[in-house]
């Protein structure tokens, strides 16, 4: 993790508290709890709004998987700080494509804002490495960036530096459904960001401009104006079932 984005990371678990998240948490799949198989709940690329609060008093085993190990401690720490015990679940500091994944049944995967990361080919590659883990019925909850997403520009170069995709629905049934799935929701959204949400952004570049010792309040404001806006975000959701 850049120093940037540990940065962000500590502003926003200054500014959300756990309940916050619980509460505020969209989870899709909550509507087919009911058709869960046997198997362990997982959520790779947890971070620290991980969907496995939402199963924490189930007697699920919970899984959650993040490569940045400062994101696996914040998630820790608001575990620990629930009046429950944790003894279900694990947290892996893992790399996807370069880590085996635990080896374990999968009734449920998260792939919450992952996926943008890789580019098609590597999503290839992640979805047949989680199946060697999913038996039929499993299902996939895929949130992604569409290609409606405030910073895709097609025709800049460095487009696809940071987000190596931006996607369509038929992007991801390209992945999925040749693969044995049979999609179960679609959903396509733009939101703004809430005011708390922005305050955590200001929050962050606040320690940024700390950081780089820019510290004139003429030069901080112009930043500030000129970096605190509030785009609107277009993401792709999707529920995807093992048949």
């Amino acid at each position: 993790m850049d120093t940037q984005m540990r940065l962000y990371w500590e502003a926003y678990s200054e500014t959300f508290t756990t309940d916050d998240l619980i509460r505020v948490m969209h989870n899709p799949l909550r509507d087919y709890e009911d058709e869960f198989v046997n198997g362990a709940i997982v959520d790779i690329g947890c971070g620290q709004t991980s969907f496995l609060f939402d199963y924490i008093s189930t007697n699920r085993k919970l899984i959650g998987i993040d490569n940045e190990q400062f994101q696996l401690d914040q998630l820790k720490n608001r575990l620990d700080a629930l009046p429950i015990t944790d003894e279900n679940i694990e947290l892996f500091n893992l790399t996807l494509l370069s880590d085996p994944l635990p080896s374990e049944t999968y009734s449920v995967v998260f792939l919450a804002n992952i996926l943008h990361f890789f580019n098609l080919a590597q999503c290839q590659d992640i979805i047949s490495q989680l199946k060697l883990n999913l038996i039929s019925g499993s299902l996939i909850c895929v949130w992604v960036h569409s290609d409606k997403y405030y910073s895709n520009d097609p025709s800049n170069p460095e487009n696809n530096e940071y987000f190596k995709h931006y996607f369509t629905l038929a992007n991801l049934d390209s992945l999925f459904i040749p693969s044995g799935f049979e999609r179960l929701l679609f959903s396509e959204t733009e939101r703004l960001s809430s005011k708390k949400e922005m305050q955590t952004q200001e929050k962050w570049l606040e320690k940024i401009l700390d950081h780089m010792n820019i510290f004139d309040k003429s030069e901080r404001k112009s930043i500030m104006n000129e970096e605190l806006i509030n785009h609107p975000e277009a993401d792709i959701m999707c529920i995807y079932r093992l048949s």
